[in-house]
């Protein structure tokens, strides 16, 4: 049961905040639930495991960071649509050729 309500929750995330918020988000619940069983089993922290929670922190930081771009555009997906036309395809003229060199997206 707690594994459905997990999987329902991250799926409504993505829904909702996006698939990057929700990678961020997950990523740094991993995170805490590391430092925590460090403080509640008393496991050595080493070098390496710092090591990995700087750049996991790192990583985190930089993805919450604004881009530096010089065109200011409503999204990145919406700029990437304008350099794709879409044309209608009649599937009774048989151009099946033309259908599969179409880009999908």
């Amino acid at each position: 049961m707690a594994t459905f309500v997990g999987q329902v929750s991250v799926v409504s995330f993505i829904a909702i905040f996006g698939a990057a918020t929700t990678a961020v988000v997950t990523t740094a619940r991993k995170v805490v639930t590391l430092l925590l069983s460090y403080l509640i089993f008393t496991k050595p922290l080493t070098e390496q495991h710092g090591t990995g929670l700087l750049l996991i922190a790192m990583g985190i930081i930089m993805k919450l960071l604004p881009e530096n771009n010089t065109k200011a555009t409503a999204s990145p997906a919406i700029a990437k649509m304008g350099k794709y036309s879409f044309k209608k395809v009649d599937p009774s003229n048989g151009n099946q050729e033309d259908e599969e060199k179409r880009s999908l997206v």
